[in-house]
């Protein structure tokens, strides 16, 4: 079952996050001395609080984490940014990734739908399975290089 996150799932939350830091591609997230779980805390607690939303499933083996936030160059332009999708290794070639993008897709739609948002970014990790959102009505429209 995949459902909201709650305040009391923050500390399962942190693992989470730290876990996606450490597997992350882009090296610097995965050094311990990079991390302040006090202030990765407090945003998931806003996140939960209305800045977004965090769904999990009932064993706690994976989330999806989405916020709201401003255009940077447009601020009037509301935008709903997939912020980290996770699932535990030895879930991975089930259906828990599957049902927890589902969730934020269509809260997501729903969202845009009613006017809370203008815009929904989701996005494929060099390290993650591929994933063609086109089939999902997403439309391809920048890629991210990183240097270290």
């Amino acid at each position: 079952m995949i459902r909201l996150a709650t305040r009391y799932d923050i500390p399962r939350l942190l693992e989470i996050v730290e876990a996606y830091a450490f597997e992350n591609p882009i090296k610097v997230l995965g050094k311990q001395e990079n991390h302040d779980p006090v202030y990765v805390e407090q945003l998931l607690f806003s996140i939960i609080k209305g800045k977004g939303f965090i769904y999990i499933d009932k064993g706690l083996r994976g989330a999806i984490i989405a916020v709201k936030q401003q255009n940077v160059w447009c601020p009037k332009v509301k935008e709903l940014h997939e912020l980290l999708w996770w699932v535990e290794p030895e879930y991975r070639n089930g259906t828990l990734g599957g049902r927890l993008w589902k969730a934020f897709d269509e809260v997501g739609t729903e969202m845009l739908n009613r006017g809370d948002v203008d815009l929904i970014v989701t996005s494929v990790s060099s390290n993650g399975p591929w994933v063609d959102y086109t089939k999902r009505d997403y439309e391809a429209v920048s890629a991210s290089f990183v240097k270290e």
